[in-house]
């Protein structure tokens, strides 16, 4: 594979694979430290979810006891304040757990990323294993006030429904919005490949194929609650 001049700018997968890389690690010690915060309001949202799911069951089985009609059952739940009040309570619990653990996701992350931005690597280990490196338009090392400028500016990218990881994609300096505001960038070492490696693929399919079954699980879980509650009901 051919190897690009050092300095060339990393393109928009390969900034992917190494955040990826990155979150993981950041989200794990974030979990750890956030979890005494977590754990109280996290039982309280599963259990928030799952009367709203035997609420929902029930009522499906009181509905086809009498005989009432799918279009009718929605209208009835549409107005019926049981459902109103449980998804008052679920986003009230779905709150009281995400604070802890998005201010420690983001305390985390900016300690992370500043110190090895700052560090001889220049960059996070993600950005490591794939031979990238952040510098600012100068091409030196960033120091502490603009890696953590990069990091903050990092939060325009997400609110603008990553949009601004998305400019990413356009060469040929593959610029994310974050990277315009704090005037870095993120550049392959001399020995990067010009591509994603193998491993790089078949981690992006695994956090694809991971995603799915998480997706599933829950999907099974709430399926099995709701069953339970309509047979109890009908039976």
């Amino acid at each position: 594979m051919a190897q690009p001049a050092p300095g060339y700018p990393a393109g928009f997968w390969q900034r992917s694979v190494a955040w990826s890389l990155d979150a993981v690690l950041v989200a794990a010690l974030a979990g750890w430290l956030a979890w005494p915060w977590i754990l109280t309001p996290g039982q309280a949202w599963i259990g928030q979810v799952r009367r709203l799911l035997q609420y929902i069951g029930r009522t499906m089985g009181e509905a086809i006891l009498a005989g009432t009609s799918l279009p009718q059952l929605a209208i009835t739940l549409l107005h019926d304040p049981g459902p109103h009040q449980a998804f008052a309570a679920i986003r009230s619990a779905t709150w009281a757990m995400a604070w802890p653990a998005l201010l420690a996701f983001a305390l985390t992350g900016m300690l992370y990323h500043v110190a090895f931005e700052c560090s001889p690597w220049h960059a996070s280990p993600g950005k490591r294993l794939l031979g990238l490196r952040v510098a600012d338009r100068d091409d030196r090392r960033p120091g502490i006030g603009r890696a953590v400028s990069r990091y903050l500016a990092g939060a325009l990218s997400w609110a603008t429904l990553n949009i601004g990881h998305l400019m990413a994609t356009a060469g040929p300096d593959h610029l994310a919005l974050h990277d315009r505001v704090s005037r870095t960038r993120v550049v392959s070492t001399g020995d990067a490949p010009s591509g994603l490696p193998a491993w790089a693929w078949t981690w992006l399919a695994l956090l694809g194929l991971a995603g799915l079954g998480l997706v599933a699980w829950l999907a099974g879980q709430a399926s099995s609650v709701m069953r339970d509650a309509l047979d109890q009901a009908l039976f």
